[in-house]
C-alpha cells in the first residue's frame, strides 16, 4: 500500500502538467497589442505658418536720416586725427568755422617785434633800462584813441579789449593805426606804424548788455543805404552773429538797433536784420525787437544788444 501512493501522486502531477501545457499553446487570446519601441508619435497636425513681417515697413522711409544735413565738400573727411565731416552744409547747424568774431573782442599788438625791426643791436634788461617806448592807437582822423607808455624793453604782447580810458569802444568798420615810438639810450626817437586794426564786428560787455556792433558798410553796401542785406558780405556776417548767439546766448531777448541816414531807412534795415536772425535762430517773435535811428555817416552801424546779465 505504501508503494502504490507515490506512483499515483506522480501520475496526477503529470496529468496536471499536460493539461496546463495544452491550455497555453492551443488557446488564442482575444486581443493582440503591438507596441512600438520608438517614443515618437505620428502627428497629423500641421505646424503654424511663420511669416516674417516688418511692422514699421510703411513708415520706414520717414525714419531715415536726412542726408541733406550731412553734405560735405570733400570726400576726404576721415583721418587719424579727425573722424567728423569737415563742413556740414545746413542752415540748421552751428558753423563755428565761419565765425569772424568771438564773444570778447581782443586786439593783439606786438611792440617787441616792432622794436627789433627798428634796432638791430641786441639789448638786455640791464642795458635797456634807459629806453623809452610809446604805443599810440589813433583813429581815422589821426587823434589818439588809446595809449600805452613804458621804460626799458617793450613787452612781447599787449592784448587790448578795444576800450579806452574814457570807456569808449572802437567802432566796427573803422580803421585804427598803432603808432610805435622808441627812444634809445641816447635820446634818439624812432617811429614805426604797425598794421591797421579794423573789424567788421566788435563785441563788448557794457553793464548788463552784450553788444554786437556790426559794420553797416558790410551789411548794406559801401554807402550803407541798400534796402537789402548784401549777399556776399552781409549775409555771412549775420550768419556768424547768429552762430555766436546760438553757442552762448540762445533764447535770450535781443534788440536790433540800426543807425542810418534817415529814420525810414534805419527802420527798414533794422527789420531786415531782425527777420534774418529770427529765421537763423528759430526764435519766437516776442524775443526779438528792432529800432531805427538817424545818425551821421561815420556813426552809422548796426548794434545787436542782448540782455545776458
Amino acid at each position: 500500500m505504501l508503494k502504490i501512493l507515490p506512483v499515483l501522486f506522480f501520475l496526477a502531477a503529470r496529468a496536471a502538467a499536460q493539461e496546463t501545457s495544452t491550455t497555453t499553446f492551443n488557446e488564442v487570446p482575444e486581443e493582440v497589442v503591438i507596441r512600438s519601441e520608438s517614443s515618437e508619435e505620428l502627428r497629423t497636425k500641421k505646424p503654424p505658418l511663420k511669416v516674417k513681417a516688418d511692422k514699421f515697413e510703411s513708415i520706414a522711409p520717414s525714419l531715415e536720416a536726412d542726408k541733406k544735413l550731412f553734405l560735405f565738400e570733400s570726400a576726404d573727411f576721415v583721418s587719424f586725427s579727425r573722424n567728423h565731416p569737415e563742413k556740414l552744409l545746413s542752415a540748421r547747424v552751428i558753423k563755428p568755422w565761419r565765425t569772424s568774431f568771438s564773444d570778447r573782442t581782443v586786439i593783439t599788438l606786438y611792440p617787441r617785434r616792432k622794436f627789433e625791426e627798428v634796432f638791430s643791436r641786441a639789448y638786455t634788461d640791464k642795458t635797456a633800462k634807459d629806453l623809452q617806448w610809446t604805443l599810440s592807437i589813433t583813429d581815422e582822423e589821426g587823434k589818439i584813441f588809446h595809449k600805452y607808455t613804458g621804460n626799458g624793453l617793450p613787452p612781447e604782447v599787449i592784448s587790448w579789449s578795444g576800450e579806452n580810458d574814457q570807456r569808449e569802444w572802437v567802432r566796427a568798420g573803422h580803421s585804427y593805426a598803432p603808432v610805435y615810438v622808441f627812444v634809445d639810450e641816447y635820446g634818439s626817437p624812432k617811429t614805426i606804424i604797425g598794421e591797421l586794426v579794423k573789424f567788421t564786428a566788435i563785441v563788448y560787455q557794457k553793464g548788463g548788455n552784450l553788444t554786437i556792433s556790426l559794420d553797416s558798410a558790410s551789411l548794406f553796401g559801401s554807402n550803407k543805404s541798400a534796402r537789402a542785406v548784401d549777399k556776399q558780405n552781409g549775409e555771412p556776417l549775420l550768419a556768424a552773429t547768429a552762430d555766436l548767439v546760438k553757442r552762448r546766448y540762445y533764447n535770450m531777448p535781443l534788440r536790433v538797433k540800426v543807425y542810418a541816414q534817415t529814420k525810414e531807412l534805419a527802420d527798414l534795415q533794422a527789420e531786415l536784420v531782425k527777420n534774418f536772425l529770427k529765421s537763423a535762430l528759430m526764435s519766437p517773435e516776442n524775443l526779438l525787437a528792432f529800432e531805427g535811428l538817424e545818425d551821421t555817416y561815420a556813426q552809422q552801424r548796426t548794434d545787436i544788444i542782448l540782455l545776458n546779465k
